[in-house]
């Protein structure tokens, strides 16, 4: 049993260095300098294997950088109205600078949705690896935004542990 556990978690980490180091051949879209998002490509996504293991998801899109403004320009009010879900002082709709995120296009029931990830680690490669963390609280929450309705339609706050 014991080897087959160190089995399964060395074959999980290489899998992922693989993963890692052929994202580095394709660089995400070009962003001005101090950026604090990025959008993953839909060939970076398919890569990484997100949709094995982050959410329901038909195929992938690269969302353009209008779509991402127009999620943008509407996050922090769709948090403060969903505000019973955070505890932290000052909210974070009002720290959201603070935040780095990545965002993803995924295709679901016909509709294009993007998927952001929100953390306020301090990642050295978040540009071109996908940061997932269990726990971390506020610190890390995602949301799903429908770019054809221009809705939030979903968000999840990591717990603490």
């Amino acid at each position: 049993m014991r080897n087959t556990f160190r089995l399964a978690i060395s074959m999980f980490l290489l899998m992922n260095l693989v993963a890692c180091d052929s994202l580095l051949d394709d660089k995400p879209p070009a962003l001005p300098e101090n950026q604090n998002w990025v959008i993953i490509t839909n060939e970076h996504a398919e890569k990484m294997g997100i949709a094995a293991w982050l959410v329901e998801s038909e195929g992938f899109w690269t969302p353009s950088a209008d779509d991402v403004l127009n999620l943008e320009g509407k996050i922090a009010e769709y948090l403060s109205q969903n505000s019973v879900v955070f505890s932290d002082q000052p909210p974070v709709w009002e720290r959201l600078d603070e935040y780095r995120r990545q965002y993803i296009g995924l295709e679901r029931g016909g509709r294009q949705i993007i998927y952001g990830n929100y953390f306020c680690s301090n990642e050295d490669n978040w540009r071109q690896e996908f940061i997932m963390v269990i726990d971390g609280g506020e610190c890390y929450f995602q949301v799903e935004y429908d770019v054809e309705s221009g809705l939030f339609i979903r968000l999840l706050v990591n717990g603490e542990s």
